[in-house]
């Protein structure tokens, strides 16, 4: 219904190459980043050499430098269902890069190619939806500041973002005839109280520029709650208006390097704009992280300019050094927690007892390690799907995932205690973890093989068996293991 069709396409290509092999997978992932990476230093290198920006190559290579190393990047890296968050970034990114092609050249196969790739990238992700309006500003940009030809603005006008406004309109109508929406995936999620929208810009300054996510808690909770507040809304959009006010009045009188980063605030800011409306983790490490993916690297070439251009150059490439080197330490630690998780999967998903014919209840899956993705629950057991993935004997039980939870170390499990043929209780051996299904915070429901009543959303539930006991496998996980009910123990906690 999102009309990702491209995405499923070379998604499934990938498949039928790759399978599960993990390495290819990470190789292909670390090859699209380094390609994104290298077309942002193209184009802003050019950018700035353009502008007469003293300095210019260092700025853009500390920007993509900084873009490469930071910690906010392993979801997209490692957790491959965010493929598509790399090929929809590199898909905008090859459109600008030929977009400024052809203010130096006008050759027609840059449009062409701009717009066939506009085309796919409609059917990949909504990143697509700000493409042109990026084309736009920067062919504007070239005109009026680096003066090209008319003629050569009225051509990249009619050539390059007229086809693009087309296709993104047709895409619209196409996506409302479908689903009745005009925004894909969100659909209903778009409607949220203006303040919600408004608080997310400045929390994802706060994680990503200034790594707020590794605050400690309270501390983060405050500053994320000043964010939501009235007081700290005035605050930041006050700043943001009077920034834009000066911006306006100094921009005739500015210098073309200045000029250019203007240019590179403006793209920040409307890939800020494009997920106001999506979900920002105020407590765990690296969920939601690949949300920002976008903004990331303009965000870095801004910083780099205030270093390498505004202050003492040995001052700023301190600067400079000092916070790779800080991103690097919370890329180590972040990769850590990826390594845990990876661990706990890989065993779960390779070692459960025979189940021969019987019902396998899966009765605390882990969802995430402290924000990093694994396995989850689902109506159609997601811990089937990659089980059958992982190995060649397949499991052809049916299987329930009856609640998930977050892990916040590598030892975190449940206990279980059976009261009668019938009747367990569930309880997490940790406090503050939480229960989910789905992506949801956890509710009572039923289905044909149990009932499931929630007693506390973040420490235990009831389950009430449908069938005779001896039909389930019941399993409840301790770290990287299944540990197996023993329905003949009653009134008895089994850790």
């Amino acid at each position: 219904p999102s009309l990702y069709h491209f995405t499923q396409l070379t998604t499934w290509v990938f498949y039928k190459l790759f399978h599960a092999h993990p390495w290819p997978w990470h190789l292909l992932f670390i090859t699209l980043h380094a390609l994104n990476g290298s077309i942002i230093y193209t184009i802003t290198k050019k950018l700035f050499f353009s502008s007469g920006m003293k300095n210019g190559h260092l700025v853009a290579l500390g920007g993509v430098i900084l873009f490469s190393i930071c910690p906010h990047i392993s979801e997209i890296i490692v957790w491959k269902a965010s493929y598509h968050y790399l090929q929809g970034f590199l898909l905008l990114l090859a459109i600008l890069y030929w977009a400024q092609k052809y203010q130096y050249y006008q050759q027609y196969k840059y449009a062409w190619l701009a717009a066939i790739t506009f085309l796919l990238s409609a059917f990949s992700l909504e990143i697509f939806y700000i493409t042109p309006w990026l084309v736009l500003s920067l062919v504007t940009f070239y005109h009026f500041v680096f003066k090209t030809d008319k003629q050569v603005f009225r051509q990249s006008l009619v050539y390059l973002v007229l086809p693009l406004l087309l296709i993104f309109l047709a895409h619209l109508v196409l996506l409302h005839s479908i689903t009745g929406f005009i925004i894909s995936h969100l659909g209903d999620d778009i409607k949220q109280p203006l303040p919600e929208w408004l608080r997310k810009p400045p929390v994802r300054i706060f994680h990503n520029l200034f790594l707020g996510r590794f605050f400690p808690f309270n501390l983060r909770q405050h500053i994320q709650n000043f964010f939501a507040s009235r007081k700290g809304l005035i605050i930041c959009y006050g700043s943001l208006g009077a920034i834009y006010a000066c911006i306006l009045f100094y921009f005739p009188k500015m210098h073309p390097p200045g000029k250019a980063i203007t240019l590179v605030f403006f793209w920040l800011l409307v890939c800020l704009a494009l997920v106001c409306p999506v979900w920002v983790s105020d407590i765990q490490y690296v969920i939601y992280d690949r949300y920002s993916y976008f903004m990331l690297p303009f965000m870095y070439l801004i910083l780099c300019y205030l270093l390498f251009r505004i202050i003492p150059f040995k001052l700023g490439a301190g600067i400079w050094l000092l916070y790779a080197v800080v991103n690097i330490f919370f890329t180590i630690k972040v990769n850590r927690y990826w390594n845990e998780s990876s661990h706990i999967v890989n065993n779960l998903s390779h070692n459960i007892p025979d189940p021969g014919n019987k019902i396998i209840l899966l009765l605390n899956v882990p969802a995430n390690l402290n924000g990093i993705q694994m396995i989850g629950s689902r109506p159609h057991s997601a811990f089937k799907q990659i089980y059958n993935v992982s190995n060649e004997k397949k499991l052809t039980n049916q299987v329930w995932d009856v609640l998930s939870y977050n892990m916040v170390s590598d030892t975190d499990g449940a206990h279980v205690a059976i009261y009668n043929d019938t009747l367990l209780h569930v309880t997490l051996n940790q406090w503050g973890t939480w229960w989910w299904y789905g992506r949801l915070g956890a509710i009572s429901y039923q289905n044909e093989a149990f009932k499931l009543n929630l007693m506390d959303p973040g420490h235990w539930y009831e389950l009430i068996l449908k069938h005779p006991a001896s039909d389930y496998l019941l399993l409840y996980q301790v770290g990287d293991h299944w540990k197996t009910v023993d329905i003949n123990k009653k009134n008895v906690d089994q850790y």
